[in-house]
C-alpha cells in the first residue's frame, strides 16, 4: 500500500482528534496560562467602567466646546486614582487629576501639565484643548456584553490580563489529555549508564517529555522498553486502559523487532500507517480501546519532527484549539532533494533588517543527527513534487516550541 500523502494524513489525525474533544473544566486564573479557552466569553462588565484621565494634568469643564489658549481656571480639587472626585459645577473651576483617576462629573477634557501654567490655585491653559482630550470612556476597552475572547483561544498573558480585568478568579478551559509515552529499543540505555558496544543513550524520552509536558493533563513516561513482544503488548494494553493518548517511539516500521504495528492491529485497529514524509515515513496512527495511539519511528530526529508536524496538531485539536496560521520564510541558500516525498528540514529562522523572515537550512539533516535540531529553531517544508529550490524561494516554516 502506498504511503498516505502528508496533508491527507494530517487532516485525518486532526479530524478524528477533534471528534474526541476533551471535556471542559474550571481552573484558577493564575493556573490557566497556555490553556485553551473552553467557551466564548463576553465582557461581564464595562472596562474600565468609568471615565478616567489618560494623562496627569487638569480636568476641565468645556461644555463640549473645548478650551482655548489663555483661558484661566481655579483648582478646587485633587483627583487621585482609586478615589471619588468633586463635581465641577462652575465652568471656571477645574480639578488636578492623576492618570487613571475618575474624571469629575461635569468635566469633559484633561489638559496635561505640559499645556498649563500654574500660579497658586489658578492655571492658565497654554494651548487649545479639544473636548474629550485625554479622557478615556467608561467602555473604551470593553462594553458590557461585548464579545471578548473566543473558545479555542490559547490563554496567553494578554488574554489572562483581560480576564483579570473582568474580575474573574477562574476560567473554563478544555482539559488536556492524559498521555502515556512508551519509548522502545533494546539498544537504549538511560543517562548515567555505561554503554556496551551497540548501545546508545536514550534521548527520545527527554525530547518527548519536553515537547509534551505543556499538552498533557498527566504524562506517564515508560521505558526504555526492550524489543520483546509480550512485554510490549502488556504495556500497551495497560497504557491504553489508563490514558486517552498513547505515544510510542520506536518499533513502528516493518522489521523483525518492529512490534508496534502488529500489536496495535491485534489489540485495536490501525487507522493510518506510513506517510509520504521525511523524516518519519513509518508513522502509525490507530486506536486501542478508547485510546488514540500514535506510533513514531525511533530515530531521534524522526521523533522530533513527527511530533511537531503530526501529533501536536492532533493534541491541539483534542482541546478545541483554533488552527494556527501557516508561516513562511525566505530561503537563504538553495537546496535540492532526490525523492518524491514531502520533507521537513531543520533550519535557522531569523529576521532581516528589511523585515523579511529568513530560513537557512542546516547542514546536518540525517534522521539520527540531533545536532541539526539543537542548532536550528524551525522546520522548513519542501513539497513532494519539488526537487529544487533556489535562494529567495518562499517556503512554509514551522518554528520549534519555546
Amino acid at each position: 500500500m502506498a504511503p498516505t500523502p502528508f496533508d491527507q494524513a494530517l487532516a485525518l489525525l486532526c479530524d478524528e482528534a477533534a471528534a474526541r474533544l476533551c471535556p471542559i473544566e474550571s481552573v484558577a486564573l493564575h493556573a490557566a496560562f497556555g490553556r485553551v479557552l473552553g467557551e466564548d466569553l463576553a465582557a461581564p462588565i464595562s472596562v474600565p467602567g468609568f471615565a478616567n484621565a489618560a494623562m496627569d494634568g487638569y480636568a476641565l469643564r468645556s461644555e463640549g466646546r473645548g478650551v482655548r489658549r489663555g483661558e484661566s481656571f481655579r483648582v478646587i480639587d485633587l483627583a487621585l486614582a482609586g478615589a471619588a472626585s468633586q463635581r465641577l459645577d462652575a465652568a471656571a473651576d477645574c480639578a488636578e487629576i492623576a492618570t487613571g483617576a475618575v474624571v469629575p462629573e461635569g468635566a469633559d477634557c484633561v489638559a496635561q501639565y505640559e499645556l498649563t501654567q500654574r500660579a497658586g490655585d489658578r492655571i492658565v491653559v497654554q494651548a487649545d484643548v479639544a473636548a474629550g482630550h485625554n479622557v478615556r470612556g467608561a467602555s473604551d476597552d470593553y462594553a458590557l456584553g461585548q464579545p471578548a475572547l473566543s473558545r479555542g483561544r490559547v490563554l496567553d498573558a494578554g488574554a489572562l490580563g483581560v480576564l483579570a480585568g473582568f474580575g474573574l478568579v477562574d476560567v473554563t478551559v478544555r482539559r488536556r489529555p492524559r498521555i502515556a509515552v512508551i519509548v522502545t529499543g533494546s539498544e537504549l540505555q538511560p543517562a548515567g549508564v555505561s554503554l556496551a558496544r551497540g548501545q546508545i543513550h536514550d534521548s527520545n524520552s527527554t525530547t518527548l517529555r519536553a515537547l509534551l509536558s505543556a499538552h498533557a493533563d498527566t504524562l506517564s513516561m515508560i521505558g526504555p522498553v526492550r524489543d520483546e513482544r509480550d512485554r510490549l503488548a502488556a504495556i500497551l494494553r495497560e497504557a491504553a486502559r489508563d490514558h486517552e493518548v498513547v505515544i510510542t517511539a520506536g518499533g513502528a516500521s516493518a522489521g523483525r523487532a518492529d512490534f508496534v504495528p502488529g500489536l496495535v492491529r491485534e489489540l485495536g485497529e490501525i487507522r493510518l500507517w506510513k506517510i509520504a514524509t521525511r523524516p518519519g515515513m513509518p508513522f502509525l496512527y490507530g486506536r486501542i480501546g478508547d485510546a488514540m495511539v500514535y506510533g513514531l519511528p525511533g530515530n531521534p530526529v524522526s521523533v522530533f519532527a513527527s511530533l511537531l508536524t503530526l501529533v501536536l496538531p492532533a493534541l491541539r485539536a483534542m482541546q478545541g484549539q483554533a488552527s494556527r496560521p501557516r508561516r513562511y520564510g525566505v530561503l537563504v541558500a538553495p537546496l535540492r532533494k532526490s525523492h518524491g516525498r514531502l520533507e521537513w528540514r531543520r533550519g535557522l529562522l531569523s529576521n532581516a533588517v528589511d523585515g523579511r523572515r529568513l530560513i537557512l537550512p542546516h547542514a546536518a539533516q540525517g534522521s539520527g543527527m540531533l545536532r541539526g535540531v539543537a542548532e536550528s529553531n524551525a522546520l522548513l517544508r519542501i513539497d513532494a513534487d519539488t526537487r529544487a529550490l533556489g535562494a529567495g524561494a518562499v517556503v512554509e516554516v514551522l518554528p520549534f516550541p519555546a
